[in-house]
């Protein structure tokens, strides 16, 4: 078989994308896999990639087609489109594409069906029902989908990666350094802002670790609590290891259920406490595998309590941890395979 994965993997601080471990766990599937990086269109990406999001980016669609198809002149068996860069493909393009291989798929992480990233997704819409499967994390871009024509469009695991998304050796220092009774790891989004302000006034000891967070209104207050910027690994799961316990709160504006990090907390081994929703049901045993909450105060009440009670948080967390590597095999391989394979 031979295989076109379509993505970049790095981000603008140079740290890899999670698409890194799509990736790899289509290298142990296939052993003939090439990568075409379509981010090497954006030569000046702080412009270009303005111009997908608050103006239009049909404006760019003609330059990229030229660029995609100068780059693709071989046959593939199947092209695997990352979900970042589905959003640089639009009808023609993807067409065209198709004319160039036997089957041609994408893996959805983002929420290309609703309005948060405005402009972004005007060439992926024109061209999702004309892609042979599509594949998602979130039940919400199944729903969505659908009303948009997409057509063959798989749910599968979020996964967490073997060997990353584990327990590491930490230093003294970084014990020193990481260790808490609770901490997040997140974007800062407004609701986000919100619900954290109010743990803190709560009286809780968070540490919370993420880009944007120094929009928030209240950023001065509760700027003690934050440490900016992008976590890479294996830095990521030091701090959800270090931590009695791991908040997760799924996107409100893409209508998220469930995230990769519901599943990557318990894979590491910490307890996860999670926004209670239809997913987190699906997935956890609530009080068995993992904690829900309906609020803040929900939240702040339950965390108290197992704060307070070391052998029943371990005891939740390794269940949890059982039941993401065990008994759901939630990891990239299986996932990834499920999705291209079926």
């Amino acid at each position: 078989m031979k295989v076109l994965y379509i993505n970049g993997f790095k981000r603008s601080d140079g740290t890899k994308t999670n698409s890194y471990f799509e990736y790899l766990a289509l290298k142990k599937i296939y052993r003939n896999v090439k990568i075409f990086n379509p981010e090497k269109f954006f030569l000046m990406p702080s412009i270009t990639k303005r111009i997908f999001y608050h103006i239009n980016p049909k404006i760019l669609e003609p330059l990229l087609n030229r660029f995609f198809l100068s780059n693709i002149k071989e046959h593939y068996d199947i092209i695997y489109v990352s979900s970042t860069s589905s959003s640089y493909i639009g009808r023609s393009l993807l067409l065209s594409l198709k004319k160039k291989c036997n089957k041609i798929i994408t893996l959805i992480s983002d929420n290309p069906f609703g309005k948060r990233d405005k402009n972004r997704w005007k060439l992926y819409l024109e061209a999702a029902k004309f892609y042979d499967s599509t594949g998602t994390y979130y039940q919400s871009r199944v729903t969505m989908g659908n009303k948009f024509g997409v057509k063959n469009i798989k749910l599968i695991n979020p996964p967490y990666q073997k060997g990353v998304h584990s327990r590491k050796k930490l230093s003294l220092k970084e014990l020193r350094k990481l260790s808490c009774d609770i901490s997040i790891i997140a974007t800062w989004f407004p609701e986000r802002g919100v619900f954290f302000k109010k743990l803190i006034d709560y009286g809780l000891k968070i540490k919370i670790y993420g880009n944007r967070w120094n929009k928030d209104p209240n950023y001065n207050l509760i700027k003690p609590y934050i440490a900016l910027g992008h976590i890479s690994h294996p830095l990521y799961s030091k701090i959800i290891q270090s931590a009695k316990i791991s908040i997760c709160l799924p996107s409100k504006d893409n209508f998220d259920g469930i995230t990769r990090r519901s599943i990557e907390i318990p894979a590491i081994g910490t307890l996860l406490f999670a926004k209670r929703s239809k997913e987190h049901k699906k997935y956890f045993i609530e009080n068995k595998e993992a904690i829900f909450f309906n609020s803040a105060k929900d939240c702040y009440r339950k965390c108290k309590f197992y704060l307070k009670n070391e052998k029943i948080r371990k005891k939740i967390a390794k269940r949890g941890n059982i039941k993401v590597t065990k008994i759901l095999k939630a990891d990239y391989l299986t996932s990834i395979k499920n999705f291209v394979k079926n």
